[in-house]
């Protein structure tokens, strides 16, 4: 737990430090006469950090060091609330204000003090009791840790037998042994516990005739490259004992025993097995000192659980084989086989066989966890109610439970290599339920709110907490649910044992507390995360420490009808809300009491359409602001560091948004009923990367395309409802179509737009369309373009997603000819009510993967020319009478795509 501890610790003063660092903060110390009280705490917040470092270091367990790294964090937070407490009234400068806040004041002033006090307390403590001791870079305990830890997990995995690898295997067994004079390098990657080091110990030791020169390294988080060498040494040594002895002994210096590594494998083809590296900088390392090419098909095979560090390995030949978690039946044999010590299951098992789905779904393929709690459930009498009972306490059965320390320590093993500011990062997904299906852009922004995420120079924050994201994805610590089309992950999960791990570390740190489950367990008034999972009252009345409040399926709670009890309030997440009660909308109207929330989030259906009330403004913090509304109040236009807003309606928008400039994110405008100076101040956001915008009428044209062409961060852009009122007051209007306006007067739209998606009749494409070299989506509807359109988005270099929606094409034979559409991966035809065929031509569409046609009345022809299919779905309402002549294709396609209908 020390690790949690540390990390959380580490992040808080780093933030902290930054803010009392501050010019704001300076001027804060100057107004209340505690200038030399921050300075002081300043000083000693940066030797606790430096003592921070120390700490995460391995060292003995020591409850008494734990407690004072956890009195440093909650020194932190206490530090932090004052700060934000008079940020509040620093932006008030006026004199009437000054006077009404001076007993506030003076009570943060007085808390100052008492915070210098504590402070010098806390760093007494550590000196007189040398808790915390500077720790020098040292292999032994880590190296120590890991392999202890890398031999318990291998003794219970071996009891998997391969379960379901049999295939992955005889894969590395044929790559290792195809004729190659180059020397390979072979990946084999995926979260701990997935049995990588098993599998590469099979494959290894079914190698043994066929290489001269064979070692199996254990490389640790901290590995020291004598020992590595000396290790080599032994075991490829054909010597007995005694000479192996002796000449390690005339081995003085590290380039005598590379030079002796070397010349061996120089030699021989040799086969190594570096296990479990960690990092890019250890693979550089090793490859450097002694993996040479002797072209003689030396191998060299790695098992790693960062994806990172396979794709930074450069050799030429590389294979990076991925070790999936195992099938639902694959799960049940290897269970079963566990609880029976490989006996025939009996027939009395057939009552339990529920509960084992539960587990085999909880253990999610996982093969050390199905062992583990297969382990656990043989010490159980075997009946429904014991195994349950297992089932609803794992999480602490993982953490307490001797005989599940083998999976604790490997999955421990992944926390702990994880850099201090990442620890937060994963530690905070306990609070999403088991199985929640967690949206990227939600993480992030949580994250943002939360004071996790370090600046960086030349990044946006939220390229930065996207760059924390995927370094955990690559760690195969949280998994990919939905990706895109480009690659880029839309949501994730968390894997039910990590979760149960992670739920476990924050309740033993305080950090959360789930309603319905804690209620006897945790002092409430401790916890920093508040999560409401029953729609049960809550029975705490000291509510100050709660940083985020998150709602999943209940109600909001009568909480709510005390604001006063949540001042410090950053993160209130009601997006799975199920109904607008009472203190809901109690909530609502105080909202602007809640002066440092930095996320907001509603559900996103009409249900939930707001009201925002005029004290919206106060939040000047507030970044993330996603509602259903369908008017935004004039006070918006004060959120100055409003970064995201979604709205579920088209917003009337105030004049004054143009004040919003560090926007990134803006959707949806409704043009018509906001303000007429909105469309000129759209460009005055010149962050802004996405923008939706609907009803469009002509008079708006040149004004909103003059404004999208300064931004010249947009990725995104989205156009709703283009009106084209041409055909009504022809002797009135231009005698042209959206398209002609967009083209007139947006002569150099933003390069870097990623996306674009019109609604309405624009006729044609701008020509301007046929510029943006980095375009990988489009979509269209009610567009009633002709063949011209399709020519303009074939020839797209980087295009990789095109939906045809609604009318967008009003030909009767819609063709995608030879080598056309170079990158398209997925193809949407939707609702063309003219069309009589789709035809593929012979080498069109080179990298289609994806295919869906619906409520098209067509005969589709070429689909065998579709080389990369794998999915085409078909609607009911496609022609029935073309679905033999589709399967015929299908059936000639060398990779038999699927085939899905619909309904």
């Amino acid at each position: 737990m020390e690790a949690t501890a540390v990390g959380f610790a580490k992040t808080m003063v780093d933030g902290v430090l930054q803010k009392v660092a501050t010019r704001a903060a300076d001027e804060l110390a100057k107004t209340l006469g505690v200038r030399q009280d921050i300075w002081y705490i300043r000083g000693e917040l940066e030797m606790m950090q430096g003592f921070l470092r120390a700490a995460e270091a391995p060292q003995d367990d020591n409850n008494v060091r734990l407690i004072w790294v956890r009195q440093v964090r909650d020194l932190a937070y206490q530090i932090e609330d004052c700060l934000a407490e008079f940020s509040i009234h620093l932006e008030n400068r006026s004199l009437w204000h000054k006077l009404q806040t001076l007993n506030t004041r003076r009570r943060i002033a007085s808390n100052i003090r008492d915070i210098r006090e504590k402070v010098q307390e806390v760093s007494q403590r550590n000196l007189r009791y040398n808790l915390i001791k500077p720790v020098k870079p040292s292999h032994d305990s880590t190296s120590n840790y890991v392999d202890v830890t890398t031999r318990m997990t291998t003794l219970v995995m071996e009891e998997a037998e391969l379960v379901g690898q049999a295939e992955l295997k005889r894969k590395l067994f044929t790559i290792l042994t195809e004729k190659e004079e180059l020397r390979k390098v072979v990946w084999i990657t995926g979260m701990g516990g997935l049995g990588k080091t098993t599998l590469a110990k099979k494959v290894f030791d079914s190698l043994e005739t066929k290489f001269t020169c064979r070692a199996w390294l254990t490389i640790s988080q901290t590995f020291n490259m004598k020992d590595l060498l000396m290790e080599i040494f032994k075991q490829i040594s054909e010597d007995k004992y005694e000479k192996i002895i002796k000449k390690e002994e005339e081995m003085k210096t590290d380039k005598d025993r590379i030079d002796y590594v070397k010349n061996k494998l120089q030699e021989n083809a040799y086969l190594l097995v570096l296990d479990d590296l960690w990092t890019t900088q250890a693979w550089d390392i090793i490859e450097k000192t002694f993996l040479i090419n002797n072209e003689k098909g030396s191998c060299v095979m790695v098992t790693t659980r960062n994806v990172d560090v396979a794709t930074h390995c450069s050799w030429t030949f590389k294979k990076i084989c991925p070790v999936e978690p195992l099938s639902d039946e694959h799960s049940r044999e290897l269970l079963l086989r566990k609880i029976y010590k490989g006996n025939e299951v009996p027939n009395t098992h057939r009552d339990l066989n529920d509960v084992t789905e539960k587990i085999i779904k909880k253990c999610g393929g996982l093969p050390l966890a199905i062992v583990t709690i297969g382990g656990l459930l043989t010490s159980k009498p075997i009946n429904k109610e014991e195994w349950e009972k297992l089932l609803n306490r794992l999480g602490s059965e993982l953490e307490k439970n001797p005989n599940a320390e083998a999976a604790k320590q490997i999955l421990d093993l992944s926390y702990y290599d994880l850099p201090y500011y990442l620890k937060p990062c994963i530690v905070y997904l306990s609070i999403f339920p088991e199985d929640f299906e967690i949206k990227c852009s939600r993480l992030v922004h949580r994250w943002m709110a939360e004071g996790f995420v370090r600046e960086r120079r030349g990044m946006t924050p939220e390229e930065v907490a996207e760059e924390y994201f995927y370094e955990l994805i690559n760690r195969n610590l949280i998994l990919p649910s939905v990706v895109g089309v480009n690659g880029r992950i839309k949501s994730c999960r968390v894997h039910d044992i990590m979760h149960e791990l992670l739920v476990a570390k924050s309740i033993e740190e305080n950090l959360i507390f789930i309603t319905g489950e804690q209620e006897n367990m945790t002092p409430i008034s401790s916890i920093r995360h508040l999560i409401i999972t029953r729609s049960n009252e809550m029975t705490s009345t000291n509510l100050h420490g709660i940083r985020s409040i998150s709602i999943f399926d209940a109600d909001v709670p009568s909480i709510f009808s005390s604001s006063s009890k949540l001042k410090l309030l950053k993160v209130l997440d009601l997006s799975n809300l199920t109904r607008p009660s009472g203190y809901f909308k109690h909530a609502m109207r105080h909202l602007g009491q809640f002066e440092h929330l930095k996320y907001i989030s509603f559900p996103r259906n009409t249900d939930f359409n707001l009201d925002l009330p005029k004290s919206i403004g106060k939040l000047r913090d507030l970044q993330t602001l996603d509602a259903c509304m369908e008017t935004a109040p004039n006070d918006i236009t004060k959120l100055q560091r409003l970064r995201h807003f979604y709205s579920y309606n088209y917003v009337a928008m105030p004049e004054g948004i143009g004040n919003l400039k560090e926007l990134q994110v803006l959707k949806w405008i409704d043009i018509e009923r906001s303000h007429p100076r909105v469309v000129k101040e759209l460009g005055q956001l010149r962050q802004l990367r996405k923008l939706g915008v609907a009803n469009l009428r002509i008079k708006h044209y040149k004004e909103l395309s003059e404004s999208i062409s300064q931004l010249s961060s947009l990725r995104s852009l989205v156009i709703r409802k283009l009106h084209n009122e041409v055909r009504r007051f022809e002797s009135e209007y231009y005698q042209e179509a959206p398209a002609d306006f967009l083209d007139s007067v947006m002569s150099s739209p933003p390069e870097h737009l990623r996306s674009i998606e019109f609604q309405g009749v624009i006729g044609k494409l701008p020509a301007w369309v046929s510029s943006l070299s980095y375009l990988a989506k489009v979509t269209l509807w009610d567009a009633r373009l002709n063949d011209d359109g399709i020519v303009v988005l074939q020839e797209l270099p980087n295009l990789l997603l095109l939906r045809l929606r609604t009318s967008s094409y009003v030909g009767v034979k819609l063709i995608f000819r030879s080598s056309k559409f170079p990158k398209l991966k997925e193809l949407f035809v939707y609702n063309l009510e003219n069309l009589g065929e789709l035809l593929f031509e012979e080498g069109t569409l080179p990298e289609l993967q994806t295919l869906k046609i619906s409520y098209c009345n067509c005969g589709i022809s070429g689909i065998q020319y579709l080389s990369k299919l794998k999915k085409l779905t078909l609607d009911s309402s496609v022609i029935v009478e073309n679905l033999d002549e589709v399967q015929k294709q299908l059936e000639k396609h060398p990779n038999h795509p699927a085939l899905e209908l619909g309904s």
